[in-house]
């Protein structure tokens, strides 16, 4: 589950999870999906992009890499119902 340090704030942009793995991760995906659920990873290493590379000093970065693997993005618009969002959690806990 998220958490936000007590020196920031939210912006409430999105709501995520952290997997345990990258192939947790697709199954949870394809869960949901079943269900007519849209959850999507949209986080990369930085690092690795071709932007980067030239600018990266090589050393690996565990965490950036974990991540990359392991979260996912869950619904999170305005008209979201509650109903809606129990749904989410239920195939989510049952998984």
């Amino acid at each position: 589950m998220p958490v936000i340090p007590e020196y920031a704030t939210n912006n409430a942009h999105m709501f995520y999870i952290v997997c345990k793995n990258l192939d947790f991760r697709a199954e949870l995906i394809k869960k949901l999906k079943e269900n007519d659920i849209l959850a999507v990873f949209h986080y990369l290493s930085l690092h690795k992009s071709e932007f980067y590379t030239q600018k990266h000093d090589s050393r690996d970065l565990p965490n950036s890499d974990k991540f990359e693997d392991c979260l996912l993005r869950l619904p999170l618009f305005y008209e979201l119902t509650e109903e809606e969002q129990q749904k989410v959690i239920n195939i989510i806990n049952q998984f």
